[in-house]
């Protein structure tokens, strides 16, 4: 769920300078064992992990694809007030607006609720896309597909994996085509991210603005 908690406007002198700054609010509810996420939203302090995943049962594992492996950072609980991620080597992870985690709820919490809040991006925004596989998510917190809404355009041969909590659907680009197979456009919805498997290094440009 995407909420809107306001636009912020500033005066100079007297005269009203508009900063068209939206911030906004995104709720997600994960039951599944595993998660793969996406924050939508900029929230001004780096978008650490270990700022913005607050309210999580103990053991919860939140995964970052490398390209070839996964870092992981383990959520203790709060010790003497404060929240306590392990291992300290891990906790500079992000999960910036385009990027995407996996989240592994404990057996013993039968959801986690999170809550990111943040500023909704604006302007020409780009998402450096590499070849290979790669966890990407949108820019900015709107339901649609994945071309004609993100603004994402495949190259031939482009595969784009989408997890459902216990396994993945697939579809490929084919420019012979010039269509998805199987057809259908994929979808992404606010605060999900994707797999993509990319046969070129490209940037996912999205111009995006509130008014």
């Amino acid at each position: 769920m995407l909420g809107v908690a306001g636009i912020v406007s500033s005066f100079a002198q007297g005269t009203p300078v508009y900063s068209v700054n939206v911030v906004g609010y995104i709720n997600l509810t994960l039951t599944t064992p595993f998660s793969l996420i996406a924050n939508n939203l900029d929230n001004g302090a780096n978008n650490l992990v270990t700022n913005m995943f607050t309210g999580l049962p103990a053991q919860t594992v939140v995964y970052k694809f490398t390209g070839s492996n996964y870092n992981s950072l383990t959520y203790l609980g709060l010790v003497g007030g404060v929240p306590n991620w392990t291992p300290v080597g891990n906790r500079q992870m992000t999960c910036a607006p385009g990027e995407g985690v996996f989240v592994r709820k404990p057996n013993s919490a039968p959801s986690i609720n999170l809550t990111f809040v943040g500023e909704v991006m604006q302007g020409t925004l780009v998402n450096p896309v590499n070849i290979g596989f790669d966890i990407y998510g949108a820019m900015v917190p709107q339901d649609g597909g994945i071309s004609s809404v993100h603004g994402y355009v495949p190259a031939n041969q482009d595969v784009v994996y989408k997890f459902n909590g216990t396994n993945y659907t697939s579809k490929t680009w084919l420019s012979s085509l010039n269509r998805w197979n199987p057809v259908g456009e994929p979808n992404i919805a606010v605060g999900e991210a994707v797999f993509i498997n990319s046969k070129t290094v490209k940037n996912w440009t999205r111009d995006f603005h509130v008014n």
